[in-house]
């Protein structure tokens, strides 16, 4: 333990002299999905999204979860790229990474009225759509 202490100690003034050198300052949590909707469905799996998606994030959002979302259509998409990407803004890093499993199966139940209708929820989705990707990503800027 007095080691721990020790080294605490002489790191401490090193973590301080690396902030202020630093040209970026952090900012919040996002994830990032790429989707490749399905010829012809588009239309389709954005009514979904609008019918179920943002239900749950707007009650993400009111639980103090989420911070926003938002979505970008790739508009020249090459072969291979997803043609939709759907953003999630988390609160906190904590709040994308350490929120129990319970909390959006309870989310799902809401939405679907059980976790079996939200998973075939999800079974039918992939008739519209398939998931390219998903990232989790840090914002950061410039520091003054």
């Amino acid at each position: 333990m007095k080691r721990f202490i020790l080294l605490a100690a002489l790191l401490l003034p090193l973590s301080g002299f690396a902030a202020d050198g630093d040209p970026h300052v952090w900012g919040t949590y996002w994830t990032v999905t790429g989707v490749d909707t399905k010829p012809g469905h588009f239309v389709d799996y954005l009514d979904d999204l609008k019918a179920n998606y943002r239900r749950s994030l707007d009650m993400q959002v009111a639980d103090g979860k989420v911070k926003s979302y938002t979505m970008f259509a790739n508009v020249h998409a090459r072969d291979g790229e997803p043609n939709l990407w759907l953003m999630v803004e988390w609160n906190s890093g904590a709040d994308m990474l350490d929120t129990p499993t319970e909390y959006f199966e309870g989310l799902t139940a809401k939405i679907f009225g059980s976790a079996d209708k939200g998973d075939m929820a999800n079974i039918d989705r992939g008739k519209l759509r398939t998931i390219m990707s998903t990232s989790l990503l840090r914002e950061m800027s410039f520091s003054k």
